[in-house]
């Protein structure tokens, strides 16, 4: 096994190789810049650990056990929804169900600290949100950026603090001013992660759909593409039109399929059976 998987007992006590445990990610504020990647297929997972990234975002869909699968040895995040588990016991049953399932880690959001405080008492890592969550933009004023002033700023501290103190290990700054964030960064144990938030924190995170050029909605002013897929894909699908246009000419046109696509039954066989068929249509 390669020197930079440790082995491990997962949480839910399978034996495996990880990248990183929650240790070696706190030691590495500061010292390390992270990278952290959400993912929504095997392959996409795939893809990023081959590459080297260092921790994993994904969802507890149906396709998780197959994520978890495909990058079984990167450090991997999974979300708890908390609309379908608004209460604590909902909320503890999910939470263990996706430990159960594979996940390293957890990510809460910033819903509800009392919550959070409660599943730390379980040793159960988790990260949490603070800055533009999509979910709670009605108490910002929309979809806009967050800490732009004082005020906000000062409401960004509170949160971060609130959240250390439930036992998190990390934190995602999401749309929040680059020098802001620097400061944040000092002051907090917590390991930030910046997205759209610049590069003062301890890991940069994004999405696959963005980093590919596939992305869902419009695309995201802090987001970067490092490849095209949507242009991939159109063009695949411009193939697989083309192919289908050709396979129905050639049957048209009787070039498909050839005897290399067909099977020959042997001469001395095919008259047997033509005797056969001859004498039963006769006795008929």
């Amino acid at each position: 096994m390669h020197k930079k998987y440790k082995r491990v007992f997962s949480i839910n006590n399978d034996l495996g190789y990880r990248n990183y445990t929650v240790r070696d990610i706190i030691e590495l504020k500061g010292k390390r810049k992270l990278t952290q990647v959400r993912v929504t297929t095997p392959q996409e997972a795939s893809a990023a650990e081959e590459a080297g990234i260092d921790l994993l975002l994904t969802g507890p869909g149906p396709e998780f056990s197959k994520i978890r699968k495909a990058a079984a040895k990167t450090f991997m995040t999974v979300g708890v929804p908390f609309i379908q588990n608004p209460s604590k016991r909902d909320a503890t049953k999910k939470a263990f169900e996706i430990i159960e399932a594979g996940a390293d880690s957890l990510m809460c959001q910033n819903w509800n600290l009392d919550w959070m405080a409660h599943l730390s008492k379980f040793r159960i890592p988790f990260q949490s949100h603070v800055g533009f969550i999509p979910r709670r933009t009605t108490w910002i004023g929309g979809i806009r950026s967050f800490g732009k002033t004082a005020e906000e700023a000062l409401e960004l501290f509170k949160d971060i603090k609130d959240i250390e103190n439930t036992g998190a290990w990390g934190i995602e700054v999401e749309l929040v001013p680059q020098n802001i964030l620097a400061e944040l960064t000092k002051i907090t144990s917590l390991v930030t992660i910046s997205i759209g938030s610049g590069n003062a924190a301890d890991a940069q995170f994004l999405f696959a759909e963005d980093i590919l050029g596939q992305s869902k909605i419009q695309f995201p002013r802090h987001a970067k593409k490092y490849s095209n897929f949507d242009k991939i894909l159109q063009n695949l699908q411009r193939e697989r039109v083309s192919a289908f246009k050709e396979f129905k000419s050639e049957v048209k046109r009787n070039k498909f399929p050839t005897k290399k696509h067909s099977i020959l039954l042997e001469k001395k066989e095919l008259l047997n059976f033509k005797k056969f068929l001859k004498t039963k249509k006769a006795s008929n």
